[in-house]
């Protein structure tokens, strides 16, 4: 004792007395204590109940919300606009420059084409499409383009790409759309019936994995994996990407916030999060960059202790966060030259072709599966 203060040593025994002590009584504090929370009903009319599974799931045992989910409903409009916007902007994104080195290589592309009759394009992660609008005007220049078949897990995204082909392209392209959930679903089945139909022998694949889309799920190598398993021998893999230095720190977006020096969630991030229905008194969003991790990242950092509880057809299922925890809503993984190459090592591909912008900033890959 000091004066009238009382201290613990520091000592590994101590802290393990104390930690025991915590958990013991931890469910014992004052029920006013935990914020009780429970999701709106739009939360269940939006998702099917596979769908609220992964997401609790991943709430309870990672603390993050996966990204895809934030695509339904009004986030695929939100995605749509977004897009549209960068296309229209002079300034180097990952959007025109994707268009830009696809055209750039596209002599290469018809090169390793050429003894093809026809050539179906699989769109991953389509979105709204704007990424392989001019691919497609090439194809059917060359009167090569056989089916555009468009994946995504969002039925809204998949409808906002069928109306922008159908704009653009009248009823020369018919988008076919497939909802699907490209981290452990594979589409092979969708590309069988051209594989063994006769009458389209000498038609190949391209598959289309453009954009970064695999950088803001927690673990990337899944959808890479699950694109390997779905693809025939002869099928291309067009990939693209913004890179990074090892030893630069990315630099963060510009969010407007209507409180000024506090931060919000940004319009695209928060669909999920709003339908849990957590007060935003709750919480404090952190925007920031992980270098051990090397991960952007938007998160809620809990200002309460709280529950949420989650309606199943069979039960019910709580989830309980202490005061302090985080909960992701965002990410994005650094991604260097090298990071590319032992992704695609390590997941079954092999690198044909390799294109970079003049500043090295974005990439354009070509790939087959290894044998």
């Amino acid at each position: 004792m000091v004066g009238n203060n009382s201290y613990v040593s520091k000592t590994s025994g101590n802290i393990k007395v104390i930690e025991s002590y915590v958990a013991k009584y931890k469910n014992r504090r004052p029920h006013h204590v935990l914020k009780a929370v429970s999701p709106k009903r739009e939360f269940y009319n939006l998702f099917t109940q596979a769908q609220i599974y992964d997401i609790v799931r991943n709430l309870e045992m990672h603390h993050e919300i996966p990204r895809q989910y934030n695509y339904f409903d009004g986030g695929a409009t939100r995605w749509d606009e977004y897009v549209k916007g960068l296309g229209s902007q002079d300034d180097a994104n990952l959007l025109n420059r994707t268009v830009e080195l696809i055209s750039e290589n596209q002599g290469y592309l018809d090169k390793r084409l050429d003894s093809c009759n026809k050539v179906n394009v699989v769109d991953v992660g389509v979105g709204n499409a704007q990424p392989a609008k001019d691919l497609l005007r090439h194809l059917l220049d060359q009167e090569k383009l056989a089916r555009y078949i468009a994946i995504d897990i969002s039925a809204e995204m998949l409808e906002i790409a069928r109306r922008n082909i159908k704009e653009w392209f009248g009823d020369s392209v018919h988008c076919e759309t497939y909802v699907m959930d490209v981290t452990h679903e594979r589409f092979a089945n969708i590309l069988a019936e051209d594989y063994l139909k006769e009458d389209v022998q000498g038609t190949s694949n391209i598959i289309l994995f453009l954009g970064g889309t695999a950088d803001n799920l927690r673990i990337p190598d899944d959808a890479f994996r699950t694109i390997n398993e779905s693809m025939n021998a002869s099928d291309l893999l067009l990939y693209s990407n913004k890179l990074e230095t090892a030893d630069m720190r990315p630099q963060w977006f510009n969010y407007s916030s209507s409180v000024p020096g506090k931060l919000e969630l940004a319009p695209m991030h928060r669909l999920v999060f709003d339908l849990l229905n957590i007060d935003a008194t709750f919480y404090d969003v952190e925007m920031d960059f992980d270098e051990k991790l090397r991960q952007r990242y938007t998160r809620a950092r809990l200002k309460v202790a709280m529950t949420l509880k989650f309606e199943f057809e069979d039960g019910e299922r709580v989830i309980e966060f202490e005061k302090g925890e985080t909960i992701l809503i965002w990410r994005s993984w650094q991604m260097t030259s090298k990071d590319v190459a032992d992704q695609f090592d390590r997941t079954g591909f092999y690198t044909l072709h390799l294109s970079q912008t003049e500043d090295r900033e974005y990439i354009l890959t070509v790939s087959q599966v290894r044998r």
